[in-house]
């Protein structure tokens, strides 16, 4: 297992609701939107490939998350939630409830000791009121969130759209933070060929208005969270997550704890939006860790064949 730092030289926006809402950009990556992106690179420069790759990745990701100087933030254990408080800290629950990132010394907390959240300390361990850190002292913002007016352009004339003014919406990280992720590979070669497509990718920009310059970044090898791959027994998804029918056995969502997000999107230079998707989000809890699958969202009215990454990518719940 591999983890890659990717600090930005430029704001990015990437869709949070994957319906062209523009006006707010996610601070995070999912795993499907950063692996259509290296698929898309790896495209450029081994065309060859591509049409093997983009059926059977040679990888598996999990979605990008922040990090701060050495701190590497988690998503926040489903099964998590529901906070037991004494009487006195019950007026913290809101503030507790707004968390979405755990370092990795409370997030390995948070799966088996229900009194966790006692370590936060609510007034010097939040960031931004989402991200909390028991040992490292955090800025008061990891990033900063800007919108600037566009003009509307129309997607099948590319001429603006009169009078069709919306704010769009781009994330600045701090100098000394930005997103990571992990990765497993099926061989070396493959190894090889995904971190010089990273490059590719770092030059050329993730999400959206790239030709402006945004999405740059630089990448690093990262010093790995403590987290094992889950191969069996309770995991937790670091992905979004699509099931394969091999995974829908009876009972296989018994004591499971997730939540579900749709995902959906243009497909690149045609106009037309890719099917909608409904994925299990990062955090979900199951029983065992689920296979996932790539998911064919093409339309019937062009010839190439899109597909959306659903492959799990699983942690152990311990």
């Amino acid at each position: 297992m591999q983890c890659y730092r990717l600090t930005f030289t430029a704001p990015f926006h990437v869709d949070s609701r994957g319906n062209a809402f523009y006006e707010e950009s996610s601070s995070f990556i999912h795993s499907d939107t950063l692996s259509a992106a290296i698929l898309a690179t790896w495209a450029l420069i081994w065309p060859e490939q591509i049409a093997q790759q983009a059926q059977n990745p040679p990888f598996r990701l999990s979605s990008a998350f922040p990090f701060y100087r050495d701190c590497y933030f988690l998503p926040r254990v489903l099964s998590s939630q529901a906070i037991r408080l004494p009487p006195d800290k019950q007026k913290q629950a809101k503030k507790l409830k707004k968390i979405q990132w755990l370092d990795s010394k409370l997030w390995h907390s948070s799966l088996s000791n229900p009194k966790w959240a006692d370590a936060i300390d609510l007034k010097t361990g939040v960031c931004q009121s989402v991200l909390a850190s028991q040992s490292t002292t955090l800025p008061e913002k990891l990033w900063l969130e800007e919108e600037r007016p566009r003009l509307a352009i129309d997607r099948n004339s590319n001429q603006a759209a009169e009078r069709q003014i919306f704010n769009f919406s781009r994330i600045w990280f701090d100098k000394n933070g930005g997103l990571y992720f992990l990765a497993v590979f099926d061989d070396e070669t493959s190894r090889q060929q995904f971190e010089t497509a990273l490059s590719v990718l770092g030059d050329s920009g993730i999400g959206a208005d790239r030709t402006s310059g945004n999405g740059c970044f630089t990448w690093s090898k990262g010093q790995m969270p403590q987290l094992q791959l889950a191969e069996q027994g309770q995991a937790v998804a670091l992905s979004l997550v699509n099931p394969d029918p091999g995974d829908c056995q009876t009972g296989w969502l018994d004591g499971a704890a997730y939540k579900l997000v749709s995902r959906g999107g243009w497909i690149g230079g045609s106009g037309k939006r890719k099917q909608r998707l409904r994925m299990f989000a990062e955090g979900s809890v199951f029983a065992k860790p689920l296979q996932g699958r790539m998911v064919d969202v093409s339309v019937d009215q062009l010839p190439q064949k899109v597909y959306r990454d659903g492959r799990g990518f699983f942690v152990k719940a311990s």
